[in-house]
């Protein structure tokens, strides 16, 4: 379990910057016009296909579909809603959340907790044990960056509406690593 925890952690924080990139892309593209162009029909053997979309023109990605729980789809590291929390400032968080990814200081956290999980790698079992405390710290590290980055990319993100998203990405992160340790156990 010592040994798992980083590379959970890992693939988390991985999964979360991908999710938001994507997430961030998807609502530029919403908000942007959509335009179809209408190919002529043609009497070949994929005249059954949709008509309205041009052969070089890419087909507009379907809406994806939320899962019946609290969060989003699979994937989503947010909730479709938080207590206190307006859509438009959830919106808002996410795509700071993005840009949070390039931020120097984030990026300086980010590296220390990497160099904290190379340290453990070869660890003994009670190294690990008195590097808790250093975890803990390099973590506490990331969120305020975090929290810094997210409220200096967009000035209507306040204090408390950036911690409320901070808690919800922590809450969908210990829920995922709590469903990995259960699957693990079956197997």
């Amino acid at each position: 379990m010592n040994k798992l925890f980083p590379i959970l952690f890992g693939v988390a924080i991985g999964s979360a910057a991908t999710y938001f990139a994507m997430n961030a892309r998807q609502s530029t593209a919403a908000q942007a016009p959509a335009e179809k162009i209408a190919a002529p029909k043609s009497a070949s053997k994929f005249a059954g296909k949709s008509a309205t979309a041009s052969a070089d023109a890419p087909e507009a990605e379907a809406p994806r579909k939320s899962a019946n729980s609290k969060f989003g789809g699979k994937g989503s590291f947010l909730p479709e809603e938080i207590d206190g929390v307006t859509p438009e400032q959830l919106d808002k968080c996410k795509i700071a959340m993005t840009k949070t990814f390039q931020d120097d200081d984030v990026k300086a956290a980010r590296a220390k907790l990497g160099e904290l999980f190379k340290e453990a790698q070869y660890a003994s079992d009670d190294e690990k044990k008195g590097m808790v405390k250093q975890f803990e710290d390099a973590q506490f590290e990331i969120r305020k960056a975090t929290k810094t980055a997210m409220m200096g990319a967009d000035a209507d993100i306040t204090d408390d509406v950036a911690d409320k998203v901070l808690d919800a990405v922590e809450e969908r992160m210990k829920q995922r690593r709590q469903q990995f340790q259960q699957n693990g156990k079956k197997k």
